[in-house]
């Protein structure tokens, strides 16, 4: 990528929906550029915008599944797991060896117990278990060092003005059309008015004001979705740290500021962090273990587990059942 392109990479983080005239004008480039260049990057890094919807905001628990077991099994697993409307983030780790994903449900007892059991039947009998995900440190909200440009002050002035103000989400009440329009933004973020106004059977303005107000009151933001390994990153990794109880918050502080470090949650589990990282290689993993993760206090063990491939990436609509 070119210096152009990383600053729209940047400005679309800071507002997925951002008017390619709005980009061309804060970037200083025509709109064809833009389109352009936007297009360019959905080829080469299959670069999309994506919605994300605050799961405690949206009354929804997130736990995470890992299952172990041989290639076959493990693959079979990916597969069921990624048709899943719950799931997101289904990643084969460990040289293929082992399923991850991400699950969002409304009942985190009922719907838990109900799909690991589905899970543990044959083809994919293996080693199946959930861990609850209790507090994240670091979620997609933050920009990650890797896609920082150049960008001045006046220029991210410019784009955050276009925002909404921020509001208090004391009163938030999540409708169905709410929850057909986080669903269809997790697919496209930059889907148009038009398109949203007939998923949810909605006026264009209205559509637009509520779009606004979840936005507003943080149940609804905006990211990149981005495949790291063309953007030159090779070594992609979980880390689930087992800390002792007393450090756990300044340990997952401290991991959430180091520029390796994507996102961070506490879990319930014998591992009771979890960490994803992206490094340029496995030298650069070395060292960010050896000298970071491994020189702070409280942390007791490490288990790093290689990302091979991540087999789905978009997000769970809110709402969802098993």
């Amino acid at each position: 990528m070119d210096d152009l392109e990383r600053r729209l990479l940047h400005a679309l983080k800071i507002d997925g929906r951002v008017s390619f005239s709005r980009l061309a004008k804060v970037l200083g480039v025509s709109d064809q550029t833009v389109a352009r260049r936007y297009r360019k990057l959905q080829t080469e890094v299959s670069l999309r915008v994506i919605a994300r919807s605050d799961a405690r905001l949206l009354g929804t628990y997130e736990w995470f599944v890992r299952m172990k077991g041989g290639s076959v099994a493990v693959s079979r697993t990916a597969s069921l797991l990624a048709q899943r409307p719950e799931t997101s983030w289904v990643s084969l780790v460990s040289g293929g060896l082992e399923v991850v994903c991400l699950v969002r449900s409304t009942d985190a007892r009922g719907e838990q117990q109900a799909l690991l059991r589905h899970l543990g039947e044959p083809p994919q009998a293996g080693q199946v278990a959930a861990y609850d995900v209790l507090h994240t440190f670091l979620g997609e909200r933050r920009l990650w060092p890797g896609l920082k440009s150049d960008l001045d002050d006046e220029q991210i002035k410019q784009l955050t003005a276009g925002l909404p103000e921020p509001v208090g989400a004391e009163d938030l009440r999540i409708t169905d059309s709410d929850k057909a329009l986080i669903e269809a933004l997790g697919e496209d973020g930059r889907t148009p008015l038009q398109e949203l106004a007939l998923v949810t059977d909605s006026a264009e303005n209205t559509v637009r004001r509520r779009l606004e107000h979840l936005r507003a009151c943080g149940a609804l933001y905006f990211d990149l979705d981005v495949d790291y390994h063309l953007l030159g990153f090779d070594a992609l990794a979980l880390l689930w740290l087992a800390v002792r109880p007393q450090c756990l918050v300044p340990v997952a502080e401290a991991v959430a500021r180091h520029p390796e470090v994507s996102f961070v949650a506490a879990t319930t589990g014998g591992a009771n962090l979890l960490a994803s990282v992206i490094c340029r290689d496995n030298s650069h993993l070395f060292d960010y273990l050896a000298h970071q993760v491994g020189e702070m206090e409280g942390v007791l063990y490490v288990e790093v587990a290689p990302i091979l491939h991540i087999v789905k990436r978009v997000v769970a609509p809110a709402g969802v059942t098993v």
